[in-house]
């Protein structure tokens, strides 16, 4: 026991009903444990900005978002440019920014890290300079998976990801954009664009598997077009993070890019639905700008 007082974030509605069929569970071991906690309920979206904000100016320096991505995005948001650290409970459905910090997935195990945590600064994305992401932003068929998991009732976790995947696989069409950045111009035509922070999305898909969360880079994996059926094929292979050496496949590892699109752009941030510029916008990383409990 550390004896420092927690600021805990609950987004009850994280996972499709996860995180609410938990929490009791979790309060009971903070509780067992003698954690310090004060609690927040949240009940609107981007409402976890404010209230991590709400947390620091009243003293605390562990902000603890319990949900899904997006809800460590809003509290991530909130805990930006401040002294506190953020800590995470999963209980949403992709939990993807955790598997690149050794943050237990089981949110019980993750309630027994809290005490004896040690401290890691990661970087954060930026796009078009004031909505920062944890682990990447999607454009494209990601995008669209994403907001069809929000959508479901019944399936969770990587099942409902790779349920949507295949079924956007067959009614995705591609999308133009231009990407500038050190050294690059390209017009391409892609059915997902991401730019990732952490290597994972989707409930596990390694979509950028050179990714490292400290490196002072964005990791940018832009996927051109397959027929339907070779769409169908080289998925497990972009769930694996072998998808890299396919003449379809542009990587590039850069601190900043600028994106252009005549079209209009289907986005998520963190798992959420985004609403992109309508004009060029730039995407860059923001070096060191987020201290993260992660176990010592």
């Amino acid at each position: 026991m550390n004896g420092e007082k927690y600021f805990l974030i609950v987004n009850l509605i994280a996972g499709q009903g996860r995180c609410k069929a938990v929490f009791p569970r979790v309060k009971a071991a903070l509780e067992r444990r003698h954690i310090s906690y004060d609690l927040h309920y949240t009940n609107e979206p981007m409402e976890a900005i404010d209230v991590a904000k709400m947390g620091i100016e009243a003293g605390f320096t562990r902000i603890v978002a319990m949900g899904g991505d997006g809800t460590v995005n809003e509290v991530a948001n909130g805990v930006l440019g401040s002294a506190a650290a953020l800590g995470v409970i999963p209980a949403g459905t992709g939990n993807d920014f955790v598997r690149m910090l050794g943050i237990p997935a089981d949110p019980l195990q993750a309630v027994q890290m809290l005490p004896k945590a040690a401290e890691r600064t990661v970087d954060v994305g930026r796009v078009a300079e004031d909505r920062y992401f944890v682990n990447g932003l999607g454009i494209g068929i990601d995008a669209q998976v994403a907001r069809d998991v929000l959508a479901m009732e019944r399936l969770r976790g990587a099942p409902a990801y790779i349920y949507a995947a295949i079924k956007e696989v067959f009614r995705f069409e591609a999308f133009p954009v231009k990407i500038e950045g050190q050294g690059i111009s390209e017009d391409l035509r892609c059915i997902s664009l991401g730019v990732s922070n952490g290597k994972y999305c989707g409930g596990g898909f390694m979509l950028a598997p050179r990714a490292t969360v400290d490196d002072g880079l964005i990791d940018v994996a832009a996927i051109g077009d397959f027929s339907k059926v070779e769409r169908l094929l080289r998925l497990p292979q972009a769930r694996a993070g072998k998808h890299l050496k396919l003449p379809q496949v542009h990587y590039m590892q850069v601190p900043r890019i600028t994106l252009a699109s005549e079209a209009k752009l289907i986005a998520h941030i963190d798992g959420e639905p985004y609403e992109l510029p309508r004009t060029a916008f730039t995407v860059s990383v923001v070096p060191k700008a987020l201290r993260v409990l992660v176990p010592a």
